[in-house]
């Protein structure tokens, strides 16, 4: 099948290592001087996550600090501490007949019970125990999301 894009046809590559990236593109994403200055200086990866709205992450920890950059367009991110998160995380997983253990989780948490319960918990009616941070994410702006804050993002204005 040949032909221009469709609006209903949805990507998303996640997690793809800009060091993989052709020359010319790698050039277009330099590493923030800012990182140099944090913890050791040293940078675990650099990762592309790329989507057609709309397109989403779903609450999740990561296992190092993280500089998130917005290239185009808008996201929403929302932030809870790690202790706020883990409560979240385990309540939203026990709604959704899993185990409630925050650990690493496979494609689990991007379809089904478990990403549907997340979804609620971080973007529908939440509870006072959620309270957390929300940024507004427009082209060049970023946000440093420290060791073990849950964080989930979202296309603008769901």
């Amino acid at each position: 099948m040949t032909g221009p894009p469709t609006p209903d046809i949805r990507m998303y590559l996640a997690q793809h290592s800009l060091a993989d990236l052709p020359a010319s593109l790698q050039a277009d994403v330099p590493t923030p001087a800012l990182l140099s200055q944090l913890g050791r200086g040293d940078i675990y990866a650099s990762s592309l996550w790329m989507g057609r709205p709309p397109t989403r992450t779903p609450m999740h920890r990561d296992p190092n600090p993280n500089l998130f950059v917005q290239l185009a367009g808008q996201k929403i991110v929302r932030l809870l501490r790690p202790d706020v998160g883990r409560g979240v995380y385990e309540r939203a997983r026990l709604n959704a007949g899993g185990s409630g253990r925050a650990n690493m989780r496979g494609e689990e948490m991007m379809a089904g019970a478990e990403m549907q319960a997340l979804e609620g918990a971080v973007w529908g009616e939440q509870d006072e125990a959620a309270v957390g941070f929300e940024a507004e994410m427009s082209a060049g702006d970023g946000l440093y999301i420290p060791l073990g804050w849950w964080h989930a993002v979202n296309w603008w204005f769901r």
